[in-house]
């Protein structure tokens, strides 16, 4: 047995951990109680023909406004809770999501015919981001320790363990703690995850074996449930954390298990295509009228044609040509190579399109050939695909979907160069596979908007 050196006192029963649902439920409670209550208070002192009737609520505008502010939090990640917990995290959720929110609320009641006037917005802004920093900043005070993280042991080979684990290390902090690593291969493995349980010491037990078990220790793993420990697996605390497979807990029979949304779900897949081919047209409507404008800049920095196509892998590895706006310079053959930032290969024109992302506005047609999806993972061109399907295991599944336009891995992780990036995206679009959701879809589709305005193409 070995053991984790860094919680391993045997000092008796203690607390249990607060789960994780109950705390994303005090967060959000408490972010929309300090939301409403600035509106409300702006409301109030703005509002003109209700300053002396005492105190008045706008139901339908608070309820507007704090619809509005949770989407907004949501686009900037404001829940996930190892963001939390620090300094940087807290100031970066307050500010977008307030900024977000803010320029939303502009345009909504705008729209509605509802007596919000632009001073109260602009009053409510400062009210609420001050009372939404403190109270975040005084949450995190609370859960920044290990008082309130839930216990876990870890049934892993503890040198494999410590060369995956470091990614997730820094998100736990007062999420979790691991009190134990016991390796399943030593004697005594069994009676010490006993003696823990038995103890109270634990909270959840984190098995991070790709193997099958021995007997015994599988049995031991089943008296967890008598003793209310629940037993989950080390991939799936790794999604948790940070929002990506852990690849080197994959195995066959991950691979079997694998739910295939687009297969298993009718209603998924078809509300997914019509998106696609509704999305599809409509960027065909904003390329053909937007289309003379980026020929007389594109032929005007650099002549030659218009459009760019190149062989991409599709759908179960079938190629077809991606169609995007010429950004580099006119030449017989390109170097295949990723593109940097400063790549010499870009014209003037073609950075301004690279960065807005408008170079892709013509794969609405690939979209609406079934090509390509609106989400998925990026199609890549044959040689690397090929070499990458050498190097990583698993690297095929994500040709498993229709490729897409934008993905989970490139709102989260961008742009990544060679093998090692490519391990990353993956875990990324993997992630995307076994979890994709309408709701997961319409999370990325926001966030991409963010980064459009954001100019960080490349």
């Amino acid at each position: 047995m070995a053991t984790w050196t860094a919680a391993t006192t045997r000092a008796g029963p203690r607390h249990r951990g607060m789960a994780i649902s109950e705390r994303r439920l005090l967060l959000g409670v408490g972010d929309l109680t300090f939301v409403a209550a600035a509106f409300i208070i702006a409301f109030n002192l703005r509002t003109a023909e209700v300053r002396h009737l005492g105190l008045s609520v706008p139901r339908i505008a608070v309820g507007i406004v704090i619809v509005v502010w949770f989407l907004s939090a949501h686009l900037v990640d404001g829940y996930r809770l190892s963001r939390t917990v620090n300094l940087r995290g807290t100031f970066r959720i307050v500010v977008g999501s307030m900024g977000v929110s803010f320029v939303g609320l502009l345009a909504v009641f705008f729209v509605l015919p509802y007596r919000i006037s632009r001073p109260t917005l602009l009053l409510w802004f400062p009210l609420a981001t001050v009372g939404l920093f403190a109270w975040r900043l005084g949450y995190a005070r609370v859960f920044r320790g290990n008082i309130f993280a839930g216990s876990l042991v870890v049934v892993a080979n503890p040198e494999g363990f410590q060369k995956i684990w470091p990614d997730a290390t820094g998100l736990m902090t007062g999420l979790y703690r691991i009190v134990e690593v016991v390796d399943p291969e030593q004697d005594g493995s069994t009676e010490t995850l006993k003696k823990l349980i038995d103890d109270g010491r634990v909270d959840q037990v984190v098995l991070g074996v790709r193997d099958d078990v021995s007997r015994d220790l599988f049995r031991s793993l089943l008296d967890c449930y008598d003793h209310g420990v629940p037993v989950r697996s080390l991939s799936d605390l790794y999604e948790e954390l940070t929002g990506r497979m852990l690849l080197d807990q994959l195995g066959h029979s991950w691979l079997l298990a694998l739910p295939m949304r687009g297969q298993t779900s009718r209603l998924y897949a078809t509300f997914k295509r019509s998106v696609d081919i509704l999305c599809g047209v409509a960027g065909l409507v904003l390329i053909g009228l937007l289309l003379p404008f980026f020929a007389l800049a594109v032929v005007l920095d650099d002549r030659g044609p218009i459009f760019y196509r190149q062989v991409r892998v599709g759908q179960y590895g079938r190629p077809f040509d991606i169609i995007k706006l010429r950004t580099m310079h006119n030449q017989p053959v390109y170097e295949q190579r990723q593109t940097e930032r400063a790549d010499s290969r870009l014209t003037r024109a073609g950075r301004i399109l690279r960065r807005s992302h408008l170079d892709e506005l013509p794969q609405a047609w690939n979209i609406v050939r079934g090509d390509m999806s609106l989400i998925g993972p990026r199609p890549e061109q044959p040689s690397y695909v090929d070499e990458l399907q050498r190097q990583i295991d698993f690297y095929n599944t994500r040709l498993s979907v229709r490729p897409g336009l934008t993905g989970w891995a490139q709102i989260n992780f961008g742009y990544g160069a060679g093998a090692d990036g490519a391990r990353v995206k993956l875990s990324y679009d993997l992630y995307y596979i076994k979890r994709q959701s309408a709701a997961l879809d319409l999370l990325i589709v926001a966030r991409t908007a963010l980064a459009v305005i954001s100019m960080n193409g490349r």
